[in-house]
This record gives C-alpha cells, sequence and structure tokens, in this order.
C-alpha cells in the first residue's frame, strides 16, 4: 500500500504537524475464507486483479451440488448448481491442473489517479475545522469511499466466459463483495490541537 505523499505535504503545509499520515486499502489482516483452511489475503488478490496475473492452479475434485425432480430425474433449475445444503444430487468431478490468467484491472492506481487532488486540496477546510488526526481521518474516509467505489463500478476488462456462466453474472472485482469490505483506513499522526 502506498502512502499518500500530496495528504502528507498538504498537513506539514497547513498544520505544525511532521508525521502524520493517512493510509487507505486493504491491509495484511483481511482474508478469504477458504475450504481448505489456509486463508488466502485479500490484498493478495487485489494485488493479482491490480496488475495482472496467471495462477497455477493444481488437480483438484470438486463436487457440484444439484436439484434433481425425483420424479422424473430430470435436473431442476436448468441444471444450475445450488448449495449442499439445498441440493438432492450430488457429483464429484476431477479438475485436470491448469493455469488462470487474471487480466489488469487497475481499479486502485485509477481510483488514486483521478482523487488524489481531490484528497490533497480538501486538507485545508478540515484542517481549519478539526485537529491534524480527526482531518487526515475524514480525508481516509474519502479515499476509502473512493476506493469501494471503484470496486463496486469496474466493468473492464469484462469476466470471461466461463467465468459470467459459472457465476451467472458479469461482475469483476466483486465475487464475494470482500475486497470492497476490506478496505480500510489507518491514519497516525502528531495531533498539535
Amino acid at each position: 500500500m502506498k502512502k499518500t505523499g500530496g495528504i502528507e505535504a498538504a498537513l506539514k503545509k497547513y498544520t505544525k504537524s511532521k508525521n502524520g499520515i493517512v493510509r487507505a486499502g486493504i491491509f495484511e489482516e483481511a482474508t478469504y475464507a477458504r475450504a481448505d483452511g489456509e486463508p488466502l489475503h485479500v490484498a493478495q488478490v487485489a494485488f493479482w486483479d491490480e496488475y495482472g496475473a496467471q495462477v497455477q492452479v493444481p488437480e483438484h475434485q470438486i463436487t457440484n451440488y444439484r436439484l434433481i425432480n425425483e420424479r422424473t430425474g430430470d435436473f431442476r433449475r436448468n441444471g444450475r448448481f445450488v448449495k449442499q445444503h439445498k441440493a438432492n444430487f450430488a457429483s464429484t468431478h476431477t479438475v485436470p491442473a491448469h493455469t488462470i490468467t487474471i487480466p489488469a484491472r487497475p481499479f486502485f492506481r485509477t481510483t488514486i489517479r483521478k482523487n488524489r487532488s481531490k484528497w490533497v486540496n480538501s486538507m485545508p477546510a478540515l484542517i481549519q475545522q478539526h485537529d491534524s488526526t480527526k482531518a487526515l481521518a475524514l480525508v481516509g474516509e474519502m479515499m476509502k469511499g473512493d476506493l469501494v467505489e471503484s470496486i463496486m463500478t469496474w466493468t473492464e476488462p469484462p469476466n470471461s466466459k466461463s467465468t459470467i456462466a459459472r457465476k451467472s453474472r458479469d461482475a469483476p472485482l466483486r465475487d464475494t463483495m470482500q475486497m470492497a469490505r476490506s478496505i480500510g483506513v489507518e491514519v497516525s499522526g502528531d495531533d498539535e490541537s
């Protein structure tokens, strides 16, 4: 995660603070829940999304759950998968090792580029109304809001056809909503008020 140098410079200009820092982004403690119990850090996934990546997936077993019409034996819901607790049919399959290519979706850098001057320019008025720590916290909340909005509205490039078929929607960066929920703010400073 990058420090926003422009905000730090504005803080020094409008207050006596020398150490005020605000950071917004995904911090290390945010993780995805995984079936195998191993943590997958949200920041790692965000990095892959931001810059693109190729991920090697080893061969593994998956179980698909569906509903079957018990009279006819036909799949219900057009054969779409359901959660395990709703299913009356399960099938296990071996997925061969493969590579997933994640295209770059630079939501973080784009948000900074679009909003940096807004964040910096808000500092003078905030400093006049609040102490430096509170002013930084308010700017951090602006940063957080802009990052979440970027995640929630990002569309390019679209998900692959196979991803859309699997998820029944095209919503890059929003599969579980965990990334948007994981954006946090951290402020440190030497409040002089």
